[in-house]
């Protein structure tokens, strides 16, 4: 998996292809590789990033302010190597019944950013978890809403 550049990440990419184009929300976005690749197949996208950029919402998901959006809006909601933890609990608020949240976070890194092995997982303990893999130091987690 490529953890940065241009090339979106085929965890995102191979799930996002098999749905239905709708809302998506890209947080900590970085250069938009995500948001790009799902724009350009008719989603419409949120890109969040503190960094301005062609199309994002600066906002600093570090704050502890919600999301500016309401219950339920998005369809996918995208978490690539950021790690906030009470930012999952925003991520589940704003999707769906039905939609589902992406998430990859390290677990080995020469950063404090880390998830503990499984530990990913419980953060979608309510949801049906249909993706859940560790490996190359990358916990990976997708997971759908339960309607």
């Amino acid at each position: 998996m490529e953890v940065s550049g241009v090339t979106p990440s085929p965890l995102v990419t191979e799930f996002a292809a098999a749905l239905n184009p709708g809302r998506a929300l890209d947080l900590a976005c970085g250069a938009g590789r995500h948001a790009r690749w799902l724009a350009e197949r008719g989603w419409e996208v949120t890109a969040i990033d503190r960094t301005p950029g062609p199309g994002v919402l600066v906002m600093d998901l570090e704050s502890g302010a919600p999301l500016p959006f309401p219950p339920e809006w998005f369809d996918l909601v995208l978490i690539i190597h950021f790690l906030h933890r009470p930012l999952f609990a925003e991520a589940k608020r704003v999707t769906r019944r039905g939609g589902h949240v992406i998430a990859a976070i390290h677990t080995e890194a020469k950063h404090r950013f880390l998830v503990a092995p499984g530990e990913l997982r419980t953060f979608f303990a309510d949801w049906t978890i249909v993706h859940d893999r560790e490996h190359g130091g990358v916990a990976e987690t997708i997971a759908t809403k339960r309607d």
